[in-house]
């Protein structure tokens, strides 16, 4: 009975291993929701999409963004959160746990110590 218990905790560990390196694939990473602020809406551009000033921490780097899009997408995001992250550039895209990928235009950023 202790072993099979031992085989049972062994398998769920490796099938949770497994499914965790297997979200962070293609060079991502984990990046921490420091804040998330919806925007006021532009006058001059209104569209259907919202805007948001998100701070995500990736490593010892926060990285200040800026990024349009539906409620949808964003549903979920809050402070205290970890998603997979991939710095292109300018841009940090992050998986969102519905599946879609949120870009975020990166406007600054600052180096921990």
């Amino acid at each position: 009975m202790r072993r099979l218990l031992i085989v049972v905790a062994c398998s769920l560990a490796m099938s949770a291993m497994l499914a965790y390196a297997q979200d962070m694939d293609d060079g991502y990473q984990l990046a921490h929701i420091v804040s998330i602020d919806k925007m006021a809406a532009d006058a001059q551009h209104m569209s259907d999409t919202d805007r948001y000033k998100i701070n995500m921490r990736m490593g010892d780097t926060l990285y200040k963004c800026e990024a349009n899009g539906s409620a949808s997408l964003f549903m979920g995001w809050s402070p205290g959160k970890d998603f997979p992250a991939k710095l292109n550039d300018k841009t940090l895209l992050i998986k969102s746990p519905n599946g879609q990928i949120a870009e975020l235009t990166v406007k600054g950023k600052k180096v921990g110590k």
